[in-house]
């Protein structure tokens, strides 16, 4: 049966759209869920779902979204942390793609016909090839996948102009730039050509320096050679749109076939169990541990399941070797990546008033590439710079290098003019994130070798099959998600006869909650300073973004910036007042005592404080003491029932 009821796909679509209005995605929703495998355990009812996943980021994402449109199929997600507060949240927010890719490709396409020498890159002609044609399916595959995103996740992902700058020492000349954003762009037409769209062209090449100040006259770079605007896409916010995926698939569960999402659980274990006469002749059976605090749960239960899928990112090869027969294999390297955002009131107000230039700049460097990108947050204009590509070992410690920031600075004010520059002291927030590349030489690869293309491995524990998930960025999670799918619907075919629906992601809508439009951080309205907003945006995300954790919320999803203000002199600074708000809302909301209030302000505070280092403001958070409230606020529960 390819429909898990008789009624149509649109009209199960508008019910559960109906339905929504009434529905909250809550900390309270993972300790019910969690109550459940509990009392099914011990009834001996328990249900075998079809795959257990293992992280709750994109990879994790998009497979239980996938599922959950198939209709018919059942699958439980879980993360030890809260979904998407690792790689996930950490991103330039760029839906795209990538241009780099595109470059990436033609550079290994002219090392294997021996055009080209690049002493880094140490690979076989075979290899190069291989690595071109994977490269060119991620561009190629990626423009489909932007433009599904945009279409689907309504205002979560969408269009932003780019400008590439050709600069002296860039690894391409000006005329190859050209050429590749040009077939980049021709990518992007025949897709919305395939859906029936109109589109043309929107490419827009600069001849040289005087050419793009006479387009942005904020720009000073003298020594810049040339450059092109093209469109991709952007996150409004990275953690939402993950979440919002997770979301998506919970709110599509129905009683038979029960599709779960628990944050704050872990996967301390798993096995496969063979079976006699068992349908699919076993199944794996997985310990999970609770990571919210509960005096009534049991601290562990164990749930059943025909597939498993690891993705938990940079800890995949972890998660694969808990087991009683663990490998020691090491199939990734790390790639990492430092995010800083800045403002100030001149740029603020710049921005605001002229749409012209809130484009994004990217310097084509001859080391790493750098994203330089405005972004609005409820009113709030900032710019965010990026950089990629710094090799990385431990994923338990990522941690911002003052060289960094610094080598983000110089790029950003190299392009800009003396109004436009920013310092230390106009910075808000700074983050590192790692990607987890997939490496089949134990590691020793390095990360300039590594296609930039996802990697899913199928391979036996046991008589059970395990699908790990590698390298999967926003741009592709629902592309990834489809095809751990038809894996595991194959599987679930192959070992019990049923047969799961078809995946309908490619043209389904994000199902949303009343409001949520409000607060979109791009959203029409702007109540930048409005406090009352920002209490009403706490417990929209408390209800409906699983909001749990003071850390997790202001850094994670960005709510930082609703204490961004400006001081006398126009500089950035910090509302201390705004953190202190937030933390009365969430403790209120939330139920925390004063100890778990004090220790939630103090986990933030050592966070923002260790990213904040080579930022002046940092300082200025570390040294603060919220308030202790004159009453106690509920009981001390780390999750509300």
């Amino acid at each position: 049966m390819s429909q898990a009821r008789g009624s149509s796909p649109r009209h199960q679509q508008h019910e559960q759209q109906q339905q929504s209005a009434d529905r909250a995605f809550a900390m309270s929703d993972v300790v019910r869920q969690y109550r459940e495998l509990v009392e099914e355990e011990r009834s001996g009812s328990a249900l075998v779902h079809d795959t257990v996943v293992i992280g709750g980021g994109a990879a994790g994402a998009g497979v239980l979204r996938d599922l959950a449109s198939r209709g018919n199929a059942s699958a439980l997600l879980v993360d030890r942390g809260p979904f998407g507060g690792q790689t996930s949240s950490k991103t330039g927010k760029a839906i795209h793609p990538g241009i780099r890719y595109l470059r990436m490709a033609f550079h290994r396409m002219l090392l294997a016909a021996h055009l080209r020498r690049d002493p880094k890159i140490k690979q076989t002609t075979a290899q190069n090839l291989r690595g071109a044609w994977l490269d060119l399916q991620l561009v190629w595959y990626g423009t489909r996948e932007r433009k599904i995103l945009i279409e689907t996740a309504d205002d979560t992902v969408e269009e932003i102009p780019n400008i590439v700058f050709v600069l002296p020492d860039s690894p391409e000349k000006k005329w190859a730039v050209f050429f590749g954003i040009s077939l980049y762009d021709l990518f992007t037409t025949l897709w919305a050509w395939c859906g029936l769209q109109a589109r043309f062209s929107r490419v827009k090449l600069f001849r040289n320096g005087k050419a793009l100040h006479r387009e942005l006259p904020n720009l000073e770079a003298k020594d810049v050679l040339g450059g092109i605007l093209y469109w991709d896409g952007k996150a409004n916010n990275d953690k939402i749109l993950v979440l919002k995926a997770i979301r998506d698939a919970y709110y599509r569960r129905s009683a038979d076939h029960p599709i779960r999402a628990l944050s704050h659980v872990e996967v301390v274990h798993h096995e496969w169990h063979a079976e006699q006469g068992a349908p699919g002749g076993g199944h794996f059976t997985v310990t999970l541990a609770r990571r919210f605090d509960h005096d009534e749960l049991p601290e562990q239960v164990t749930v059943k399941a025909h597939t498993l899928t690891n993705a938990a990112g940079p800890w995949v090869d972890q998660v694969r070797n808990r087991t009683e027969q663990p490998d020691g294999r090491q199939s990734v390297v790390y790639s990492r990546g430092t995010h800083l955002e800045a403002t100030n009131r001149f740029i603020h107000e710049a921005l605001t008033a002229d749409p012209r230039l809130q484009v994004g700049l990217v310097p084509l460097n001859a080391e790493r590439q750098h994203y330089l990108r405005p972004f609005q947050q409820h009113g709030l204009w900032y710019v965010q710079c990026t950089t990629t590509d710094r090799a990385h070992t431990d994923p338990d410690l990522v941690v911002p290098e003052e060289d960094e920031i610094e080598e983000l600075l110089h790029s950003y004010n190299a392009l800009v003019d003396d109004r436009w520059k920013i310092g230390r002291r106009d910075i808000f927030n700074v983050f590192c994130g790692i990607r987890p590349l997939a490496s089949g030489d134990g590691g020793k690869i390095a990360v300039q070798d590594i296609s930039r293309m996802f990697r899913i491995t199928r391979r036996e524990h046991g008589g059970g099959p395990v699908f790990d998930m590698v390298n999967v960025k926003l741009t592709e999670f629902r592309w990834a998600g489809r095809e751990v799918g038809e894996l595991i619907a194959k599987e679930v075919r192959r070992r019990t006869s049923r047969v799961l629906g078809r995946s309908s992601t490619r043209r389904l809508p994000f199902l949303n909650v009343p409001g949520e439009h409000r607060y979109t951080p791009g959203g029409a309205e702007r109540p930048w300073g409005d406090r009352e907003f920002v209490a009403e945006k706490v417990a929209h995300h408390v209800r409906h973004q699983m909001a749990g954790s003071y850390a997790d919320y202001l850094l994670n999803t960005g709510a930082v910036r609703d204490a961004v203000v400006f001081d006398d002199e126009g500089r950035c600074d910090i509302d201390l007042a705004v953190l202190d708000l937030v933390l009365d809302e969430m403790a209120s909301l939330l139920g925390w005592d004063t100890d778990r209030r004090r220790a939630e302000w103090e986990g933030f505070a050592e966070v923002y404080g260790r990213n904040m280092a080579w930022a002046d403001l940092g300082e200025k958070v570390r040294g603060h003491k919220p308030a202790e409230p004159f009453s106690v606020p509920g009981a001390a529960a780390g999750a509300p029932e």
